[in-house]
């Protein structure tokens, strides 16, 4: 009996003793080092340039009149990121080459909030905020006046990293100016704006 009991507890012995041999190595044996493929960086300041088109329309003295052209302009802003989430703030400028109008908004600018999703290397973003534009009238008879239209912007784009500090942008925006009295006989102006662009962004 004392036999069978001495070989069965043996038996158990012989089964246990290469299972914790090995949990004891595992545990003492170095590990591989764990690599690291974290995903791009969006933080951090950048400034860059944009160019593309733009839909104006101006509304004055009950007249509609569209003013398309072709724009370029500059930008600078800086994000902070969350996980996946990317946010932050942008300003730009824009001049469009607006010809041969009475009315014309030569320049446009903005301030607003950005925020998007990343997928490592690409930004899908969406953003709002303040908008002015530059405005003119000249009408023969009547008057002439430069003013500026305060009032709000719209839009999103898509953004692409193609090294760590080069990014490249494309955006579509919607702007609404808002009204103004120009006095001088000509009352108020209102004007809306449709942009395109794509530019390029160094991220510092």
């Amino acid at each position: 009996m004392h036999f069978r009991i001495f070989a069965f507890g043996a038996f158990v012995l012989s089964l246990a003793t290469p299972a914790m041999a090995a949990d004891l190595i595992s545990q003492s044996a170095p590990q591989p080092e764990q690599q690291n493929y974290s995903a791009f960086d969006w933080s951090g300041f950048y400034l860059g340039a944009q160019g593309g088109y733009t839909w104006n329309k101006a509304t004055y003295l009950g007249l509609d009149q569209n003013l398309n052209s072709g724009s370029a302009g500059v930008h600078a802003g800086y994000n902070f990121q969350t996980g996946s989430i990317v946010y932050g703030i942008e300003n730009d400028f824009n001049y469009n080459f607006e010809k041969g109008n009475e009315a014309n908004l030569k320049w446009d600018a903005s301030g607003r909030a950005r925020v998007g999703y990343a997928l490592d290397q690409n930004l899908i973003f969406a953003t709002a905020g303040l908008a002015a534009a530059g405005g003119k009238v000249d009408v023969p008879a009547v008057g002439k006046k430069d003013d500026i239209l305060i009032g709000w912007t719209a839009g999103g784009g898509i953004e692409h990293a193609l090294t760590k500090n080069i990014l490249i942008r494309g955006e579509y925006r919607y702007s609404d100016f808002g009204n103004k009295d120009f006095g001088d006989g000509i009352g108020k102006v209102s004007a809306d704006q449709q942009k395109i662009t794509i530019g390029a962004s160094y991220k510092f």
